[in-house]
């Protein structure tokens, strides 16, 4: 027997203005001059259960995860159409679990994750029409991430730190629909670029790890929903 519980709360692409957009021949667009700030917050979690019998033997195991995000942006409209900005980055995930047999503990585990990033961006909005606004966002991200991970049996112990650094430059796409001068749904849809990471460990049974990879995706794995806010 199964059980999952899956909680989702996301908060993505809120951000702010100094003034409200402009229209001009009935197409809207961002005025230079003006100021931007933006917000991504994201939180979910998941538990689990299971029960396996095998040859007459019950075995159980537990698990519970969780994430957080939290990504700030501040920007400011350097021309027409033109936004340029940064953003600050910070997530926490933790994924950990039980096994028991016949009520007694065999192992436990616990992963903890804090990552730090940094990301700048330049967007270029697209005039289509007074309520539409299209745009390409130019980014570059630096990722460092620290882990810790702990696996316990009742024979051995087992504790080790992972570090990793990333770094990407891509683009990515997206629109905004304004619902009125100040309101606006925002969606971004994938992203293609250079993406290098490289990871070591304290562990002698871990070697390093360094990988590069030029992508495009554009699945719906990478797909994000928002609300935008005017002022």
């Amino acid at each position: 027997m199964k059980n999952k519980l899956l909680f989702t709360f996301l908060i993505l692409a809120i951000f702010s203005a100094n003034s409200q957009i402009e229209r001009t021949n009935e197409k809207a667009f961002i005025p230079k001059g003006k100021w931007m700030t933006s917000g991504t917050i994201s939180v979910n979690f998941f538990d689990n259960k299971t029960t396996d019998i095998n040859n007459d033997e019950e075995a159980n195991g537990e698990s519970d995860y969780i994430n957080f995000n939290f990504t700030p942006k501040v920007g400011y409209s350097i021309a027409k159409n033109w936004v340029a900005g940064i953003g600050l980055g910070y997530t926490y995930s933790r994924n950990k679990g039980k096994s028991f047999e016949k009520d007694s503990l065999t192992s436990h585990y616990q992963y903890t994750t804090n990552a730090y990033s940094i990301n700048p961006f330049v967007r270029r909005y697209v005039s289509t029409g007074k309520n539409l606004l299209f745009f390409f966002q130019g980014e570059t991200k630096y990722q460092y991430s620290k882990s810790k991970d702990i696996n316990n049996y009742p024979s051995e112990n087992n504790d080790y730190h992972t570090s990793a650094n990333l770094f990407f430059i891509g683009i990515r796409p997206g629109l905004n629909f304004f619902l009125n001068n100040h309101w606006a749904l925002e969606t971004t849809i994938g992203r293609a670029g250079y993406e290098y990471t490289k990871s070591s460990s304290d562990s002698s049974n871990i070697h390093d790890q360094q990988s590069n990879n030029f992508f495009i995706d554009l699945d719906l794995s990478d797909v994000y929903f928002g609300i935008s806010y005017f002022f």
